[in-house]
């Protein structure tokens, strides 16, 4: 009986990355929970080949109601007490902004200020949530003349086809693919819908969504076939040429 064996692309995953979506920013969201957590989660990027990162806490009035003011005090604290990952360049801090009614009404009064190189706008939405409000703020976004970047498109439950997504991004939406999606970390559901996400071209960053170490240290196990790694290197030319 013969088996069949995909060839495996080789080159580092991660090697010269920016990681535009985490949780390392101690004690202000579910993410990391100490400096000491922070400290071996940055390092644990520096040993996968990231390059560089943002600092991207969540934003969620109901559960994690940060401000300016609570992530730039988290992220003084960082720089003040750890030594960073000599080779990670530590590029500012952003957020992840929850799309629901209260955001909706805060940025049609005032522009989000945590944003990702002044352009990008990092934002999720329920798991279950309408597509809808999702389209609604998506068009908001683009006239301030910012980019909307949905964090892990392939997570969400009610966006069912990729003629959806396709239509997305024909509305301005970048998509960033959460690398342990591809892993199975979040089930087989969503690892076989990020695989297809990929192979189809849609997504245009990756990040790594850490809220813990072990999130990172998972990712060095991860292993794409050749044909997946061309629309892979694809995603890093795209991320090399904006950050």
């Amino acid at each position: 009986m013969f088996q069949i064996f995909k060839s495996i692309y080789t080159k580092p995953l991660f090697h010269g990355l920016c990681d535009i979506h985490n949780h390392l920013l101690p004690g202000i969201d579910d993410g990391s929970k100490n400096l000491s957590m922070t400290q071996e989660m940055l390092e644990g990027l520096g040993q996968l080949g990231f390059h560089s990162l943002w600092f991207t806490p969540h934003i969620f009035e109901e559960l994690y109601p940060n401000t300016p003011h609570t992530i730039q005090k988290s992220y003084d604290l960082v720089f003040k007490e750890l030594k960073c990952a000599p080779s990670l360049e530590i590029k500012g801090h952003a957020a992840e902004y929850m799309v629901d009614e209260s955001f909706y009404e805060s940025i049609a009064k005032k522009k989000p200020s945590q944003l990702i190189k002044n352009q990008y706008l990092l934002i999720e939405m329920n798991l279950f949530g309408n597509s809808q409000i999702l389209e609604e703020v998506g068009f908001q976004i683009n006239q301030m003349n910012l980019y909307p970047i949905l964090a892990h498109p392939e997570r969400y439950l009610s966006i069912k086809t990729m003629e959806k997504f396709k239509e997305l991004k024909d509305k301005g939406f970048h998509f960033q693919l959460n690398a342990p999606s591809l892993t199975g970390f979040y089930g087989k559901f969503v690892k076989k819908k990020a695989l297809e996400m990929l192979e189809m071209g849609l997504f245009d960053f990756v990040g790594t969504d850490a809220h813990h170490p072990r999130q990172i240290k998972m990712l060095s196990e991860l292993r794409l076939t050749k044909k997946q790694g061309i629309h892979w290197e694809a995603i890093r030319s795209f991320q090399l040429d904006t950050f």
